[in-house]
């Protein structure tokens, strides 16, 4: 049988017809078996180096989409998100909003998962302190996820301006802190040298409750208990900076970085500071020579009270958009291995993967890790009200710049006030 030029071509096209519809269909096929995951970083600095290329390598299957939603912003964005339907699986959030996202229907129970996670990844699993799971956990106790980076307050100060005004370290308690801040706000020839460089606006209590707690001052159900003894001495430490006039008359403006850049600047020797700080500290002033340390934040003098180090943690948790278990599973897996949680802890904040705190790159990047070590081993979580908190933070933010403004008001006065206004903002 002989064939005609027009009926190979015909011929020809209707074989490339199927071929590319062949193709097509595969693709299509490929695509259809391709798992997309949904991630929200708070920060671009918890975002591991490699994006999720090795995460790719190992699950093909799975395409991993991530953005950066700024924890401030966060909570607002998710239910935005949740209502149009466009919210992410995984979100990184701050914990005290856990409760709340919870009982608004955003988040997703976490606990049966979290077991999956444990038998296919014992060892990462074992790795992560208890912190990782209190701090990703409700009120009520139900998991959400986990946290793999915690952060808390302490007290810092250059040795070597605290030498040079005389003071005995470590300072351990807070009339000490406050005799340390005089002396060195007069240290001779010192110009205009400040003992405590201090907050007075524009951030949430997040320096001032964990000292609150190290104090010996407690929460009920989330409210902060602030017309005590406790709390009187507290709002009166801070009055008694400016009053001494250890702390920058201007400090009512000051927002974090001022206050750092006082302090790194050798123009502050005080501050109450968190250790992913201490990683700029160290680019212009190295821990190994000696010029600045830290120490777990101070207790009353006398105080009977247990000392408490409070953190607050930042995990990430499972949404309700979320309805590939396994995928996510895998996700939260990945990003508390110790080689990427490292990463994170090496640049900015502290990991709870403890298998981290004896590497020997991250032992080299951050030579004070092993001086902190023990303070971070009893970190709990800062109590926070499950409905209330940024109403009740509002009320403390007040405080705080108040007790900073305000040295001639009496201390028990503003503790009775703002104890009101705290109750009124928790619905007492």
């Amino acid at each position: 049988m002989k064939f005609g030029r027009r009926t190979t071509t015909f011929m020809l096209t209707a074989a490339l017809a199927l071929g590319t519809t062949a193709l097509s269909g595969l693709s299509s096929q490929l695509a259809a078996q391709e798992r997309t995951l949904k991630v929200w970083f708070g920060r671009d600095q918890f975002i591991p180096e490699d994006q999720f290329a090795q995460f790719k390598a190992e699950n093909p299957d799975i395409a991993v989409e991530f953005e950066v939603i700024r924890l401030e912003d966060v909570s607002a964005q998710l239910v935005l998100a949740t209502r149009s339907g466009n919210a992410p699986d995984i979100v990184q959030i701050q914990a005290r909003d856990i409760t709340q996202l919870a009982q608004g229907g955003m988040l997703k129970e976490f606990d049966a998962q979290i077991e999956t996670f444990k038998e296919q990844f014992p060892d990462t699993y074992n790795q992560l302190s208890p912190i990782a799971w209190e701090g990703a956990s409700s009120a009520d106790g139900k998991l959400y996820g986990v946290a793999l980076f915690v952060q808390s307050i302490y007290l810092t100060y250059r040795k070597d301006l605290l030498e040079a005004a005389g003071i005995a370290m470590p300072l351990e308690t807070t009339d000490n802190v406050l005799a340390a801040a005089k002396a060195v706000s007069t240290i001779p020839g010192g110009g205009d040298m400040l003992g405590f460089s201090l907050i007075g606006c524009c951030v949430a209590p997040t320096w001032e409750l964990p000292l609150f707690l190290a104090m010996g001052g407690q929460f009920i159900d989330g409210v902060p208990q602030i017309d005590t003894e406790v709390g009187i001495e507290w709002i009166e430490f801070y009055q008694t900076l400016m009053r001494d006039k250890s702390a920058s008359p201007d400090s009512a403006s000051w927002d974090s970085g001022q206050m750092r850049a006082a302090f790194v600047g050798g123009r502050a020797g005080v501050m109450h500071e968190g250790e992913h700080i201490y990683v700029e500290i160290e680019k212009t002033m190295p821990y190994a020579e000696g010029k600045w340390t830290f120490e777990r934040l101070p207790t009353r003098p006398g105080q009977t009270e247990p000392h408490v180090q409070s953190g607050f943690a930042f995990p990430f948790v499972v949404t309700t958009a979320a309805d590939d278990d396994d995928a996510v599973v895998r996700a939260l897996e990945y990003l508390a291995r110790p080689d990427f949680a490292k990463q994170v802890a090496i640049r900015y904040q502290p990991t709870t993967n403890s298998a981290v705190s004896n590497d020997p790159e991250y032992l080299a990047a951050k030579p004070w890790a092993q001086d902190i070590a023990p303070l971070a081993a009893s970190l709990v979580s800062l109590p926070t009200h499950p409905t209330r908190v940024i109403q009740i933070y509002d009320v403390l933010t007040q405080l705080r710049d108040r007790s900073v403004a305000d040295t001639t008001t009496p201390a028990a006065d503003l503790a009775k006030e703002y104890q009101d206004l705290v109750n009124k903002a928790a619905g007492l």
